[in-house]
């Protein structure tokens, strides 16, 4: 019975779930900052008449912005995600290296 065959696709298969994992990674951390600075620069704003104003929109500002930053961070455009992906990637990489010594 040879199951090499098996060993092997496993093998093949291992490398994409740190990279699906560091994408995902990348991406959740852009958005995150990208909400936060979103959040920086709209709290000087006052809430005006675009969306009626008033304690409704002070309410629920904060998770309008939050989705900004996740439409940005999945759009990619900055950068930062990647940024991120590569380091956490490289990161895996030599921890993964250094534990089949």
């Amino acid at each position: 019975m040879d199951i090499s065959p098996l060993s092997m696709t496993a093998q093949a298969a291992k490398p994409a779930a740190p990279n699906r994992a560091a994408e995902k990674a990348g991406q959740e951390f852009e958005a995150l900052m990208v909400g936060q600075m979103l959040e920086s620069m709209f709290a000087g704003v006052d809430t005006g008449s675009a969306f009626g104003g008033g304690q409704g929109e002070r309410t629920w500002r904060s998770f309008m912005l939050q989705e900004y930053g996740k439409a940005i961070a999945e759009a990619g455009t900055l950068g930062i995600g990647r940024m991120v992906e590569a380091d956490v990637a490289r990161l895996y990489g030599q921890t993964s290296e250094g534990t089949k010594g």
